[in-house]
């Protein structure tokens, strides 16, 4: 059995708060975790969790935790997103941060100079000692405001062009760590409700009507992809806006 878990921590929760949040998430005894929000500025606080790798590097290849390390953590410099996993099952054995897509023009009014940030994803590769196999575990955060109900919004063809790019280049990294023979999870906040991803299978499958991540509705942006259908899922109430996932899968 894998215990996933998956949490936007909200980038202006204060200290405290995002730290009870991880706290609250890790209650759960995940396996492995991706978050999504979790700045480089909250550093210190991820390593009362356990070791910390940047990618790239900010000096050191690795931080040691102050304690005996819970989980070993890689925390990309570009992005907020953050890949965990627990010490006493996985070694760390690689890292690395993945651009999805670059900085470039937008359709949103909202966003300064009409420009959005570049998106990647930080991928950890871990040897799971408890089933003798490698795992690739991924955490992404997909460009916002492209969708509304399900549907692609049809007046910002910039952004949709981005979004598509996004889940594209994802699929791609999913397929070649899987032709390298690795066992891949892919989670995080896609931005898109109902979002899917090609040679995985989603946590919500069978599960549509099930309540969603963030709202009152059903509306689910947030997800954990694994091998195979889950045969649990759970929601957690959290300070951040958006719930937080934990699924599991029987391996």
């Amino acid at each position: 059995m894998t215990v996933v878990a998956s949490a936007n921590i909200l980038y202006k929760l204060p200290v405290r708060a995002a730290e009870l949040t991880l706290e609250q998430v890790l209650a759960e005894q995940p396996d492995l975790v991706g978050l999504q929000e979790w700045y480089v500025s909250r550093l210190l606080s991820l390593r009362r969790a356990g070791d910390v790798r940047t990618v790239p590097s900010i000096g050191q290849r690795s931080v040691p935790s102050t304690r005996d390390a819970r989980y070993h953590w890689v925390s990309s410099v570009g992005c907020g997103n953050v890949v965990g996993a627990r010490a006493d099952r996985f070694d760390l054995v690689g890292a690395r941060a993945v651009v999805l897509s670059r900085i470039g023009r937008s359709d949103r009014p909202d966003r300064f100079l009409r420009t959005e940030p570049p998106r990647l994803v930080t991928i950890g590769v871990f040897l799971d000692h408890a089933l003798d196999r490698s795992v690739a575990m991924m955490s992404y955060h997909l460009c916002p405001g492209v969708e509304h109900d399900g549907r692609y919004i049809a007046d910002r063809p910039r952004l949709v062009a981005r979004h598509r790019h996004e889940v594209a280049r994802l699929e791609e990294l999913i397929g070649e760590y899987q032709r390298a023979g690795h066992v891949v999870y892919a989670v995080g906040d896609s931005n898109f409700d109902g979002q899917r991803l090609a040679g995985l299978t989603s946590a919500w499958d069978g599960r549509e009507d099930a309540p969603g991540t963030i709202g009152s509705g059903t509306r689910k942006l947030d997800d954990i992809h694994g091998p195979g259908p889950a045969t649990e899922v759970r929601l957690l109430e959290t300070p951040s806006d958006h719930r937080a996932v934990v699924a599991v899968r029987r391996d």
